[in-house]
């Protein structure tokens, strides 16, 4: 049998300790512009909603749980397709987390279009992140799919939102809220049959203040 070198421990666990250092200790990010389409007509696609969020990767956890976005913004297509994003950082990340290819993951949502979301195809250890989809176009198509599988497309959106804390996180992206929930009212008129889409919430349910918030946000 052939022990392993002794000599070489010290070293193997130096060189992973230095890899653990490796993470930066803050984030930044580059801002992101970029334009909606049709896929079909290649039309830009006005009013489309962007939500773009960093999300991290909790060590031994994964993506999810409390705090696992260290920056959230959402924003509007223009007349012309178009949105940007803003720059920001730094921001102090939390121990024992980093950013993986969610840096960020964009999701994109226009009534009468499938929900779509984009992020990086590959993960980066540098501090300043940014966007592969920067300077791209991105097509939206029309749902070819039956109402039942369109309400599991919506669910699927929602879900993507749902890291951290949804009773206060909405806050961050309460025009997409507002236009989930509208598409899935859409799908009930439709005949979606009940329990389909249960887990979106019934933002007519939400306390006074909170619906009032987003009824100004409806006008």
């Amino acid at each position: 049998m052939k022990w392993p070198n002794i000599a070489l421990i010290p070293l193997v666990c130096l060189i992973g300790a230095m890899s653990a250092c490796a993470t930066p200790l803050t984030y930044s990010a580059k801002d992101i512009r970029s334009q909606i389409v049709d896929a079909e007509t290649n039309q830009p696609i006005e009013g489309a909603i962007i939500v773009a969020q960093w999300v991290l990767f909790h060590i031994g956890i994964g993506h999810g749980g409390h705090k696992s976005r260290i920056h959230i913004h959402e924003t509007v297509t223009d007349k012309n397709g178009n949105y940007t994003i803003p720059a920001w950082g730094p921001k102090v990340r939390l121990p024992m987390t980093e950013l993986h290819d969610r840096d960020p993951e964009i999701l994109i949502f226009k009534s009468g279009y499938e929900p779509r979301g984009v992020s990086n195809s590959i993960d980066r250890s540098d501090s300043l992140r940014i966007s592969e989809w920067d300077g791209r176009v991105i097509e939206l198509k029309k749902p070819n799919a039956n109402i039942e599988k369109q309400a599991i497309h919506l669910s699927s959106l929602y879900g993507g939102l749902k890291y951290g804390d949804v009773r206060t996180d909405w806050r961050n992206y309460p025009r997409m809220l507002l236009a989930i929930y509208a598409e899935k009212r859409r799908l009930q008129s439709l005949g979606l049959p009940p329990g389909h889409a249960g887990g979106i919430p019934n933002v007519d349910n939400f306390e006074k203040s909170d619906l009032d918030y987003l009824r100004r946000l409806e006008k």
